[in-house]
């Protein structure tokens, strides 16, 4: 009715649909009692809960669906764990093991190796952009896995928010499954590579045609047989992954690269954000095929471009390749925002265009040899890409941070009494602190990955741990940023996609407090009958 009355005032240049018609039909129609969405919502899990198996046990859903042994616990008639419980046991005693093994490599690493006179730092260093783009790979699966157990967990239904079709089955846990996976890959092949190089577990291969006698054909399978199963694993079919959500993912890519001639949905929105994170990995892309395309065993003057540059790559292709990766996922973010404009007339897109053409500007400047323009033109970038994510990407302010949890006002949310109404926000106080103090932190790091590693520094190592680091902060800030994003999505649609506020809770969700419960407010559209009662803008 809103959008209807609202395109009436439009055509007729009248303000009659909204400041009274759009009342009077909400008054009439009692569209505005959120207890009955609520009522519905409870009659939807019930019927989802509703089974032979539950008839005749005298509980609530949840706990018959519980006895039962259905939804999530285990074996009829079993006194056993529920199946969450056993994964995150399963999932801990993993990242325990994992995490010892990559300690293992840094000891495998800092040991002396075999022959020192042979052993070159830059030729065993060739390969990591390979190594690095796996990792990145399996730092975005893990990353998935946990903003979706977080949404779960704190009763954020993600699915809803980012439109994804009700049939799919992806878990969290699946996630986890293929990222763990990966991950244990990735540490067998590195750390046979590492022991192979510095120790020479294997006969060299054409050792004569390269850098020295430590050079061999054989290192570069290494980094090729861990791409080659990276890319397996990402294609292989899968009866719960099937291949139309893969499309559908490679579908909102194409839709966010043609941001202009698409219209923008918030899934759109979220995959533009995150293509902004992995710039430093799109630049390892070219780096990888650089290396797994040069000559092998590696030449001298291949060994000495990695020394200069960071990659085997040639001075054209980090002249406008490496740069163009760097700038196009901002490129489409600031299309989607013009986009959005055109949709909306709203100004604040426009002030969200400004934001990512600060981060191109820093792109550009990078390859110019003027410091204080680049540094001041990063501080902008940084500061200004804070403020919006805290202000107005998770809609905190003042009133939010020094409050108490669960407590925080939304501007223009008017009850029909007059009334401020309350945001019932999903995760305490202070976890809105830590992630606003590490999100300026990783910000303020963050524009190094748009800029050439050589002007940060050139030792060979310290570039590639530098190149490392930063491209996992910006992966770990990004999944955080979506986490508070999707939940102020959903408590206030300040992106406007929905016609509504109102949004069900997940049918196989842990019950929820009731004070959890997102109630609709179109109150706050009938209240306001100016052109300022468009909702806020998106991220």
């Amino acid at each position: 009715m809103y959008k209807i009355l609202k395109k009436h005032d439009k055509l007729l240049s009248s303000k009659e649909g909204l400041a009274e018609i759009f009342p009077r039909l909400v008054k009439a129609t009692r569209i505005n009692e959120v207890e009955r969405f609520d009522a519905l919502d409870e009659d939807l899990k019930k019927m989802s809960l509703a089974s032979s198996k539950t008839e005749d046990i005298d509980a609530s859903p949840e706990v018959a669906r519980l006895i039962a042994g259905l939804g999530r616990s285990g074996v009829v008639g079993l006194t056993v764990q529920p199946v969450s419980h056993r994964s995150e046991l399963v999932l801990s005693f993993f990242l325990g093991s994992s995490l010892a093994l990559f300690l293992s490599i840094g000891v495998l690493l800092w040991l002396p190796e075999k022959s020192p006179r042979t052993f070159s730092e830059a030729y065993f260093l060739t390969p990591i952009p390979v190594f690095r783009v796996v990792f990145s790979f399996l730092l975005i699966m893990w990353c998935m896995g946990a903003v979706a157990k977080i949404c779960g967990q704190a009763d954020v239904n993600h699915m809803f928010i980012l439109n994804v079709d009700p049939r799919c089955r992806v878990s969290p846990e699946w996630f986890f499954a293929r990222a763990a996976t990966l991950t244990t890959i990735w540490i067998l092949v590195f750390g046979m590579y590492v022991v192979d190089y510095k120790w020479k577990i294997v006969p060299t291969v054409w050792s004569t045609e390269g850098f020295n006698k430590r050079a061999s054909l054989h290192f570069v399978f290494y980094p090729l047989v861990l791409l080659l199963l990276a890319g397996l694993g990402a294609v292989m079919p899968s009866t719960i992954c099937r291949n139309r959500y893969k499309l559908a993912v490679l579908r909102s890519v194409k839709r966010t690269a043609m941001a202009p001639v698409f219209p923008v949905d918030f899934a759109d929105n979220m995959v533009g954000d995150i293509m902004t994170s992995i710039a430093k990995p799109l630049e390892d892309v070219p780096a990888a095929m650089c290396y797994l395309l040069s000559h092998h065993p590696q030449e001298e003057a291949v060994v000495r471009r990695f020394v200069t540059n960071g990659d085997n790559c040639s001075d054209a292709t980090h002249s406008f390749v490496v740069p163009m990766l760097a700038g196009l996922p901002f490129f489409f973010r600031a299309n989607q925002c013009v986009r959005r404009y055109r949709d909306t007339k709203e100004s604040r897109h426009l002030w969200n265009l400004g934001k990512y053409l600060c981060s191109l500007l820093v792109v550009i400047v990078s390859r110019l040899d003027n410091t204080i323009l680049l540094i001041t033109v990063s501080t902008v970038a940084t500061v200004y890409a804070f403020l919006w994510d805290v202000f107005l990407d998770w809609g905190l302010g003042l009133s939010e941070l020094l409050r108490s949890a669960h407590a925080a006002e939304a501007n223009g949310h008017v009850h029909e009494h007059g009334q401020p109404q309350k945001i019932q926000r999903h995760f305490p106080r202070k976890v809105y602190w830590l992630c606003s103090l590490f999100d300026l932190v990783a910000r303020s790091t963050w524009v190094f990955t748009l800029m050439p590693t050589s002007l940060v520094t050139g030792n060979i190592v310290s570039r590639v741990i530098f190149v490392s680091l930063m491209s996992s902060v910006e992966i770990l800030r990004r999944s955080m940023w979506a986490v508070l994003r999707i939940e102020y999505e959903q408590l206030s649609n300040a992106s406007g996609f929905r016609a509504l506020l109102w949004v069900p809770s997940k049918l196989n969700a842990a019950s929820a407090p009731p004070e959890r419960s997102v109630s609709v407010s179109l109150e706050r559209r009938a209240s306001n009958t100016s052109g300022d009662a468009r909702q806020p803008l998106l991220s």
